[in-house]
């Protein structure tokens, strides 16, 4: 095999799969937020599935070349695990997709479980998230790989390919925080601290790509990332939602309130061009300070596009407060980073890195896995109007017609069911809403009152009600309008809890999370070359 020529052909290959992946992932989120749910085969799905098994052959194919070469006495560099020899960036693409395609599996039982996602992040999607940015970590790394082969520059474009994988990195990182850019989660009291934690995770992520560019590539990277950045970000808002409404076929309507905020495009800042271009200028890798400074002040929280300001939201001093913790916190990171990347780095050395997983430690992974999707319950689904929630129910409310969207139907108890409740033709005459359960038992009539929030300018209020008991109950929907209260009923069959809580799925996940990002750095330091055992 010539191998410089298959790892060239098998980078182009990762930038194609990954860029048209995070742009179906981009087109795909701003469907769900306009249109709603729909069939598994839409477009933006095919554009994020389609690469998924050829990249899986590929890897595997580059696997058992690797593997037979190095059996053939041919002198070879990489990871042995399993008596298998390949590039460590191989073995974490392998690694991130078998977290994708167990993060899909899970999503399924997750919806079934907990209803409809609400936010980006959830202990599926971390599987999902996490496991994409692993292997297009990974497949950074192929390139910085394919530079020590092709020592007389004999393959056009590298630095090229590494600057769209790292804005596919940069994209899927800034997209995992988005959360935190939303005006449900933008501000979080902790403590009675109101905490703004983008301005923490947004400049990571800037920060992480602009360092790995900086340690593994030219200077020229960086500028092209940088130009990229900003005209695929433009580009976005523009042609985003003329995307969505060219997908739309006679079943699919406009969800209320649409169409909404490109958050795809919002959620990278649009000042990463003027950021990298003064990173690589003025070397900021080596003023960590500085570089903190211009990550936080550029950071999408600023954003003067944003629907919410929430600087002027909070006031001056939580906004100081909050940028000196994350000053403190950012800095504290960086060595940390570095260090990191250096060692993932060093796994392209010459020599053999035997990995020997021991089996208890696989049978914890393989629990980890495999114990929250089979512990749920079946998959009862039921496909609401628009397919944009379990379940969609109307009342009317002095006149005016509202829908009532479950994210979880039927709901169970104990346990939160997200619901919106979406006034008709952005009635503005509503002041107030809010929703009441009752539930009447032995000793008589138990009441619940949830309040719920406002979408800024729209006629869309958003809460999550808890529901204490199951059984046969009413979920009373009432609107403040021009002083007086008037209201509508719901009949609710709720359902016992679901077989698995909350707080077990994301410590699940996050200890995954964790290990498949552990795993190269403990792989990388335990060098040991199979001719110093000899």
């Amino acid at each position: 095999m010539n191998r410089p020529r298959f790892v060239y052909f098998f980078c182009i290959f990762l930038t194609l799969y990954h860029l048209i992946a995070r742009l179906g992932l981009s087109i795909d989120i701003q469907w769900h937020l306009d249109v709603g749910r729909d069939r598994m085969l839409t477009p933006p799905h095919v554009m994020i599935l389609a690469g998924f098994p050829f990249c899986i052959l590929f890897s595997l194919y580059y696997l058992f070349i690797n593997t037979k070469d190095y059996k053939s006495g041919k002198e070879i560099s990489g990871f042995k695990i399993f008596g298998f020899v390949a590039p460590g960036s191989v073995w974490m693409i392998l690694l991130g997709m078998f977290s994708i395609g167990i993060g899909a599996i899970y999503d399924d039982y997750w919806h079934a479980q907990f209803g409809i996602d609400t936010t980006v992040i959830t202990p599926p999607h971390m599987f999902t998230l996490f496991g994409g940015m692993l292997a297009e970590f990974a497949s950074v790394l192929l390139v910085r790989d394919l530079m020590k082969y092709d020592t007389e520059n004999q393959f056009r474009g590298k630095n090229v390919l590494a600057a769209i994988l790292l804005w596919t990195l940069l994209l899927h990182g800034s997209f995992a925080f988005l959360n935190f850019i939303d005006p449900r989660a933008a501000t979080i009291s902790v403590f009675g601290f109101t905490t703004m934690l983008h301005l923490y995770f947004g400049p990571i992520v800037v920060i992480a790509i602009l360092l790995i560019a900086k340690q593994w590539f030219d200077p020229k990277v960086i500028y092209i990332l940088g130009g990229f950045t900003f005209v695929i970000q433009s580009a976005m808002f523009i042609f985003i939602p003329i995307t969505v409404d060219i997908l739309m076929g006679p079943s699919h309507t406009y969800r209320p309130g649409a169409p909404n905020t490109v958050w795809a495009a919002h959620c990278v800042t649009y000042l990463f061009v003027l950021v990298a271009f003064v990173f690589a200028k003025f070397d900021l890798a080596n003023r960590p300070n500085l570089l903190v400074i211009v990550a936080l002040l550029s950071d999408v929280i600023f954003s003067p596009f944003l629907p919410v300001f929430y600087p002027s939201k909070v006031g001056l001093l939580v906004t100081m407060a909050n940028l000196v913790i994350a000053f403190l916190l950012l800095r504290l990171s960086i060595p940390l980073i570095l260090k990191y990347f250096a060692r993932i780095l060093s796994s392209l050395e010459s020599g053999i890195i035997e990995f020997k997983p021991r089996t208890k430690s696989l049978a914890i992974l393989l629990v980890l896995l495999f114990i929250t999707p089979v512990s749920a319950h079946d998959n009862n689904f039921e496909e609401g109007s628009g397919f944009d929630a379990p379940m969609r129910i109307e009342v009317e409310i002095d006149g005016i017609e509202v829908w009532v969207e479950f994210m979880l139907w039927p709901p169970k108890a104990p346990q939160s069911c997200e619901i919106l409740l979406v006034a008709e033709d952005n009635e503005s005459r509503i002041d107030k809403m809010w929703t009441e359960i009752v539930y009447l038992d032995d000793n008589g009539e138990v009441r619940m009152i949830q309040e719920f929030k406002q979408y800024p300018g729209q006629s869309i209020w958003f809460g999550e009600n808890y529901f204490t008991f199951s059984g046969n109950q009413t979920l009373e929907i009432k609107a403040s309008i021009a002083g007086e209260e008037f209201s509508d009923h719901i009949t609710l069959e709720v359902d016992p809890p679901a077989s698995i809580p909350v707080w077990l799925a994301w410590t699940l996940s996050s200890i995954w999370v964790f290990t498949i990002y552990a795993i190269p750095y403990f792989a990388a330091g335990m060098r040991r070359t199979l001719e110093c055992e000899e």
